[in-house]
């Protein structure tokens, strides 16, 4: 049996530094040209006005292209930017 969805990973922060950066795990499911985001167990994810993350895709569209955005656009950045660790490159000294 088949999962009810496909996964896509999307770098949130790319590694920099020594830091290992931040990768989101997104699922999505389409049905009828509807690409639409999912949770790890198939139910469906809304946005924060209690909508469907859904997008109906247009022709020449690729379905793992729209979800990368999709999940990109509306899953939060866990880690934060504000408080985090600045990471200096070792120049050397002066």
């Amino acid at each position: 049996m088949s999962k009810p969805f496909e996964t896509v990973f999307v770098t949130m922060k790319p590694p920099r530094y020594g830091d290992l950066g931040v990768v989101e795990e997104g699922h999505y499911r389409t049905i009828d040209d509807v690409v639409s985001l999912v949770d790890i167990n198939g139910v469906q994810r809304l946005d924060r006005k209690g909508k469907p993350i859904q997008h109906k895709l247009e022709p020449g569209e690729d379905a793992r292209k729209v979800a990368y955005k999709l999940t990109k656009d509306h899953i939060p950045h866990r880690s934060g930017d504000f408080n985090r660790k600045i990471l200096y490159p070792n120049v050397g000294k002066f």
